[in-house]
């Protein structure tokens, strides 16, 4: 991840990362006319995007804190955040225009592409590093 120490540049490049991926899906469902999968996922997609950007605005709040109050304060948020998450996947699971399965692979989908991210970088310098000693 090349901008590590930039946290909202670094917001931006996942963000765009999880919707250039995420058209695939939006576009093959839209195509094949299932358009329950298609609100299930963009409706996942929209909540994950807002959770992403709660998570950077606590953890900017949380910095200013002191090291305890900070602490108490990150480990409700998540909670609150799990809350969310549950109210999310329960409204798709009741409504029936929306699917719960796309609704949850969108609701995971910045999760999926942080973890690519991850893998990505970790391969990049593994090849780095066995190349340089190559030298």
């Amino acid at each position: 991840m090349k901008n590590i120490d930039d946290p909202q540049k670094l917001q931006k490049e996942i963000l765009k990362i999880t919707y250039l991926i995420s058209l695939l899906p939006i576009i093959s469902s839209l195509l094949f006319g299932e358009y329950d999968i298609t609100l299930g996922f963009v409706f996942g997609l929209v909540i994950a995007t807002l959770l992403l950007r709660l998570k950077y605005n606590n953890i900017i709040r949380a910095l200013s804190m002191e090291e305890d109050s900070a602490g108490k304060f990150i480990r409700n948020r998540y909670f609150i955040e799990y809350a969310l998450y549950f109210v999310v996947l329960f409204s798709a699971a009741k409504n029936a225009n929306l699917n719960f399965l796309a609704a949850a692979v969108g609701l995971f989908m910045i999760k999926f592409v942080v973890i690519l991210m991850s893998i990505v970088d970790l391969l990049k310098d593994t090849f780095q590093r066995k190349f340089d000693e190559y030298k």
